[in-house]
C-alpha cells in the first residue's frame, strides 16, 4: 500500500463524490487505465462470491449447534466476579455511568492520543522482527537496570560522585558503592 509523503496526513476515508474525482484524474493523468478500473469492478463479482462460499464453508464446520442460533440472540454467559454495583460508591453529586463524553467502546484519552502513532506501523506493513540478543547484552542490561535501580536511590547532590565511579572504575564497583551507602 503506497504511503503517503511526511507531513500530509489523510483526511480518512473519501466520500463517494472525492473518490469518483480522484478517479477521473487519475485516469486523465494516465496513472490507471480505464482497463483496469473495469478489470477492479469485475474483481468485486468474484470476491464476493469467495466470501460466500467461506461463509458456507464456515457455517458447515460450526454443525447444526452454530447454525441453530445463527438468527436468535443467545444467552450470555454468566459473568465472573463482583456483581455489578458492588465496587467503589460514587462520591456525592456524581451521576452513574461513565464519564460524560465518553460513548462506550471509547478509548481513554491517552490511549487515543498514541494510536495515530501507532497507527503506520499497523497498517504500513510487515513487522520486523527483533533480534535476539547475545548473553553479553543481556548482562549488560541487567546491570545497567541494577546501577539505575540504585541510583535513583542517592540523593541528586551525590549522584556525581557514583556517576564518576561507574566511568572510572565500571558499573560494577558503582553499584558495590551504592549498595554499601544504601546498606543492600
Amino acid at each position: 500500500m503506497p504511503r503517503g509523503r511526511r507531513g500530509q496526513s489523510s483526511s480518512g476515508p473519501l466520500s463517494p463524490h472525492q473518490a469518483s474525482y480522484v478517479l477521473q484524474r487519475m485516469i486523465s493523468e494516465r496513472r490507471i487505465s480505464p482497463g483496469e478500473v473495469n478489470r477492479y469492478l469485475g474483481d468485486i463479482h468474484r470476491e464476493i462470491s469467495d466470501l460466500e462460499r467461506r461463509l458456507q464453508s464456515l457455517k458447515e464446520a460450526g454443525g447444526a449447534s452454530s447454525a441453530a442460533g445463527v438468527g436468535t440472540a443467545a444467552a450470555a454467559p454468566r459473568r465472573r466476579g463482583r456483581p455489578p454495583g458492588s465496587g467503589r460508591k460514587r462520591g456525592p453529586g456524581r451521576p452513574p455511568g461513565r464519564p460524560p463524553g465518553r460513548p462506550p467502546g471509547r478509548p481513554p484519552a491517552a490511549a487515543a492520543a498514541a494510536a495515530p502513532a501507532a497507527a503506520p506501523a499497523a497498517k504500513g506493513g510487515k513487522r520486523r522482527r527483533r533480534s535476539a540478543i547475545t548473553a553479553e547484552q543481556l548482562a549488560s542490561r541487567q546491570l545497567q537496570g541494577r546501577y539505575l535501580g540504585l541510583i535513583r536511590q542517592i540523593p541528586a547532590s551525590k549522584r556525581g560522585a557514583y556517576q564518576r565511579t561507574a566511568k572510572e572504575r565500571g558499573r560494577e564497583a558503582a553499584i558495590r558503592d551504592m549498595q554499601d551507602t544504601l546498606k543492600k
